[in-house]
Parts: structure tokens; C-alpha cells; sequence
């Protein structure tokens, strides 16, 4: 499997604190499945803003050398949609995934609907591709407006854990409106790599091959700078569930009873 959002690199933002906080979630990370981990360490202007962050993922892996530990760690950002980030993506200040064209985004709090997809059309006119983070955490973000970012060739992310609280994901995931699982890990106690049951239940509910597309399969394109393909039933996005016919049925058998 393949993790193209998780913040281990020690110290560098909210993420993990120290360098043993850090081998702990690796090893975590590879006990479940994991080849390949992007460092997507924040990127927020004035605050996070990459300071260390090519001698901490050198020594970092120069570390997992020297402990014998096989897993790859690949650069990236999660960068933080404010008012001065187009600036800082112009400039090439910021890391694509694995240095690919890819971009990992998230929106600022309050961020409406319309906004967002402004500034990830000026993301995409500057030459890029978006992976938008965690699109479940979004309230204005619906199976509607996932299907507007899919039309925009937007990538859409959702954080594993989120499964067990946000049953909606499961009716995205079979819309094929969801292209990435992530794990968004942080730190050894509570945003980590317990996720193993997750992943079962998601084989349970969707077999092995979704499993594989979801946490394998696409994430790996991302890293090779490649297409991400699947089609999406529009009938579906917009059906209510109601059957009309017998629903007008219902209403003039009601009106005839009275």
C-alpha cells in the first residue's frame, strides 16, 4: 500500500514530535501494509513553511537504513488554502507529491464552496493537479459537489478513520466518487496506524479489488505522475431514491380515499 498523506517527519508541524515518535509510526505503518509513505508535512505561510524539512527526511530515512527498516519515504506538503499559498505554489516553494505534478490541498476554515473551487481552478491553470485532502470533513461537500470536482479532474482523498464515524463515505466509495484512502497519520496515540479493522470491513463491503484501487492501486499513480480513470454513473449522483411513479400512485390513492 501506498501513503500519499501522513505528517511523521519529527518536528517539522503538528505532526509527529520526536524521531522515536516517528519510527514507531513507521513501523505501525509497515505491520500494516505499507510500502511507500509521502511526508506531507503542512504548509501553512507564516508558520509551517518547510524550515528543515530536507535534513529531517534525509536523516530520517538515513535512520530507517541503519535500523534495517524497508519502507520508502517520499516528500510532499499538505498545503493550506489562504490567501497567500498561489504566491508560494508560483514560486515553487512548496513540495508536489514525490515531485510529481500532484499537489495535496486543503481548504481554510469557513472556505465556501465557490471559493475553493477558484482557487483549485488557479492551481490547475498553473500547470498542476490536485488532490484535495479529506473531503469529508467539509460540510458544504456533498456526492453533488464531489462530482463537480471529479468533472474538474480533482482528486478526492478521505482519511481512513473517518469511516468509523462518517457512514456516508461507504455510499461515495461505491459511487467510485472517492479515489484515495489515506491514513493523515500524526502521532503515536491518537491519530496513528490502528487501522486494520477499517481496512477489513472496507474489503468486506467493496471486495479485494476496491481495497486495492483505493490504497494501493491510485496512490501509486499519484507518485508516478499518472492518470487517475474511473467512470461515474451520473443518473446515480442525482437519484433522490424515490421511485415518482409510485409515489404519484400513493398521492392520488390517498386523495381518492378521503
Amino acid at each position: 500500500m501506498v501513503d500519499i498523506h501522513c505528517h511523521i517527519l519529527p518536528g517539522i508541524d503538528d505532526g509527529s514530535r520526536t524521531l522515536e515518535e516517528s519510527i514507531e509510526l513507521i513501523l505501525s505503518a509497515k505491520k500494516l501494509g505499507y510500502k511507500k509513505l509521502c511526508c506531507t508535512s503542512h504548509y501553512k505561510v507564516g508558520i509551517y513553511e518547510n524550515k528543515n524539512y530536507d535534513n529531517v527526511l534525509k536523516n530520517l530515512r538515513n535512520e530507517l537504513k541503519e535500523r534495517d527498516i524497508k519502507i520508502k519515504l517520499l516528500e510532499g506538503n499538505e498545503l493550506f488554502l489562504d490567501l497567500d499559498i498561489l504566491k508560494k505554489i508560483k514560486e515553487k516553494k512548496v513540495k508536489t507529491l514525490n515531485k510529481s505534478d500532484y499537489l495535496l490541498v486543503e481548504p481554510i476554515p469557513g472556505m465556501t464552496s465557490m471559493a475553493l473551487k477558484k482557487y483549485l481552478e488557479r492551481i490547475i491553470e498553473m500547470g498542476y493537479r490536485v488532490v484535495l485532502a479529506h473531503v469529508e470533513r467539509y460540510s458544504f461537500i456533498d456526492k453533488k459537489f464531489l462530482w463537480e470536482l471529479k468533472k474538474m479532474n480533482v482528486v478526492t482523498q478521505v482519511n481512513i478513520r473517518s469511516l468509523k464515524y462518517k457512514k456516508e463515505i461507504y455510499n461515495w466509495i461505491d459511487l467510485n466518487l472517492i479515489d484515495i484512502l489515506s491514513s493523515d497519520a500524526h502521532n503515536k496515540k491518537y491519530r496513528n496506524y490502528d487501522l486494520e479493522e477499517i481496512i477489513i470491513e472496507i474489503e468486506n463491503k467493496f471486495g479485494v479489488e476496491t481495497k486495492k484501487r483505493l490504497l494501493r492501486d491510485n496512490p501509486q499513480k499519484i507518485i508516478e505522475n499518472k492518470d487517475i480513470k474511473g467512470g461515474v454513473d451520473e443518473k446515480k449522483i442525482y437519484d433522490t431514491g424515490i421511485n415518482n411513479d409510485n409515489f404519484i400512485q400513493r398521492f392520488f390513492k390517498r386523495i381518492k380515499s378521503r
